[in-house]
């Protein structure tokens, strides 16, 4: 089994949490200094905050799948994203963000084709004879004309 199997729910939670509070309050800081601290690198609070986007992703999932736990509606939910049931089900439906569909295993490959036989000699065309020559329809002009 995957550690993907293993893992509480409750200590995903409690990791998403943090990481949401430490990252927000990193780009705080930056926006917001405290007076006589140093202030963050700026580079640092973008990827801080681009990091925040992968962040609220997993938090939405997690919380969509503890709302649904708690038996609410696709309906409710999708209503909360100003979107219809069958919307918040195709975004939240599937399995979760976190979750990796271990790969296929790869295709064998194939064997060698083998070689193929040699066709037969042919024999030659019997001859036939040719039609016979009809008479000229009365009336009609000939080639020869």
């Amino acid at each position: 089994m995957s550690d993907a199997q293993h893992r509480d729910p409750a200590d995903e939670r409690a990791v998403l949490a943090k990481l949401l509070s430490t990252n927000a309050e990193f780009v705080a800081e930056v926006l917001h200094p405290a007076e006589g601290k140093p202030t963050p690198s700026v580079m640092a609070a973008l990827r801080a905050a681009r990091s925040l986007d992968n962040v609220v992703d997993d938090v939405l999932r997690s919380l969509v799948l503890q709302a649904r736990e708690e038996g609410r509606t696709w309906a409710e939910i999708g209503e909360i994203f100003g979107t219809s049931r069958q919307a918040a089900f195709q975004r939240f439906g599937g399995a979760p963000s976190g979750m990796q569909v271990p790969p296929l295993p790869p295709v064998p490959p194939l064997p060698p084709m083998p070689e193929m036989p040699r066709m037969p000699e042919v024999p030659p065309m019997p001859h036939f004879p040719s039609p016979p020559k009809m008479p000229p329809m009365p009336g009609w002009p000939t080639s020869h004309e």
